[in-house]
């Protein structure tokens, strides 16, 4: 027994120095911080639960808390960055424009064609010749404000396939071909830059429209513009480009999977998280006789509006930070309360905690291509840079569809690897 316990235990630790190297790898391609993961422990929390001296009106509080039990998982310390994103969007315009050429960015075998990264990854876009070659993919020049040939953002699309195990397991369709079970979808993969100058009327955020996903000054901060359908394609890409590509090279076999969290693990990860980091921004209240921070909840329901508004705005952030530069927990996740609010991969349910299964909870409604809008809902926790102190907080929910993005909404993967 004290053998096979042993065993369990090297292996484990295989596995997470594998997706350390993995993971910490910087390639070439990145130019900012390589992502960070950690190990969460399997264990048992209260879902639903909310933070010390909560009285926020979120979605999540109002659901029923009930203990719940999460399988271990790794997950990303900090948000996705804009570089690491970038990288993402890169190799997807690499990859298309390889197709294009052909020639020596391509690899012709057996009938199947596949990309010559070795020369493709050294394209030169602003060689006149190449661009004559892709204009099938630049931009429309009447669209265009430089007079310079420019690949055109909408036409950057990275497909999405795999296989509906969800789908495919429901007792319905039991008997029926694996085949009707692929799935198979495209993403335009460009973050929507002028949500800066969307989610705040009447406001001046056209330099951050021009400058905050293109410039290197952004590179570490959390990318923001995507939407869920963008960031479940950067996991897949990751997974099939990161994980599985390692894998492959030292011969081990392929598995596991680069993923949004669901609600569970994010809630689960930031319970563990906080423990000590709310406790020590109490004790820094008391120590530094910061008054505000200790009053400011019991101000929230003041009848002087002006008052209230100001205590609010205190402490806040102007603008996303650098995805390091919060303050951390016991597990070293950063800013799972604020600077950007985070995608998860659950569904929104009104009264979903009432059914939803105790062990690894996760609802899944609807498809990618639902026209209900109900059925697109997808939940979206934690608060972020334009929020109040009232609801920069682990236990602040909301939904959003799908297909939409802002500012404020970013995310961080989770990785599940076989042990």
């Amino acid at each position: 027994m004290g053998l096979m316990l042993l065993c369990a235990g090297a292996l484990q630790a295989q596995t997470g120095v594998r997706l350390r190297k993995i993971v910490k790898h910087k390639s070439k391609h990145l130019y900012g911080l390589p992502i960070s993961m950690v190990k969460v422990p399997t264990g048992t929390f209260v879902e639903g639960a909310k933070s010390q001296d909560d009285d926020t009106n979120n979605i999540a509080s109002n659901e029923s808390r009930h203990p719940v039990l999460i399988s271990s998982f790794y997950i990303s310390t900090t948000e996705t960055t804009n570089a690491q994103y970038k990288e993402f969007v890169n190799w997807v315009r690499d990859s298309i424009a390889a197709k294009n050429l052909g020639g020596q960015y391509v690899i012709v075998k057996d009938g199947d064609t596949s990309i010559n990264w070795k020369n493709a990854e050294k394209i030169n876009y602003q060689d006149p010749a190449v661009m004559t070659k892709l204009s099938n993919l630049l931009l429309d020049p009447s669209k265009s404000l430089s007079h310079r040939p420019q690949i055109d953002p909408a036409k950057l699309v990275y497909e999405m396939k795999g296989f509906d195990y969800q789908e495919a397991a429901k007792i319905e369709n039991k008997g029926r071909s694996p085949k009707d079970f692929v799935y198979r979808y495209t993403v335009q993969v460009y973050p929507d830059t002028l949500v800066w100058m969307r989610d705040f009327g009447y406001s001046n955020n056209e330099q951050m429209a021009t400058s905050y996903f293109a410039s290197d000054k952004y590179k570490n901060f959390p990318v923001v513009g995507v939407n869920w359908k963008q960031a479940s394609a950067y996991c897949d890409w990751f997974t099939k480009q990161r994980i599985n590509r390692d894998q492959r090279d030292h011969k081990m076999s392929v598995g596991g999977q680069c993923r949004l969290p669901t609600e569970a693990e994010w809630a689960y990860a930031a319970s563990l998280n906080d423990k000590d980091l709310n406790k020590a921004q109490n004790q820094e209240a008391v120590v530094t006789g910061d008054k505000d921070q200790k009053d400011k909840k019991r101000k929230r329901g003041g009848n002087n509006e002006d008052e209230t508004e100001a205590v609010s705005l205190q402490g806040n952030k102007l603008f996303p930070e650098k995805v390091i530069e919060g303050k951390h927990g016991k597990y070293g996740i950063y800013n799972l309360a604020d600077n950007v609010s985070e995608w998860t991969n659950t569904s929104y349910y009104a009264g979903g905690a009432n059914f939803e299964n105790r062990f690894n909870p996760d609802i899944q409604w609807g498809t990618i291509d639902s026209e209900s809008k109900s059925k697109r809902r997808k939940v979206v926790r934690g608060g972020s840079w334009k929020d109040t102190p009232q609801f920069t907080d682990v236990s602040n929910q909301f939904f959003e569809d799908l297909g939409t993005a802002h500012s404020y909404i970013g995310f961080r993967v989770v990785v599940n690897l076989p042990e």
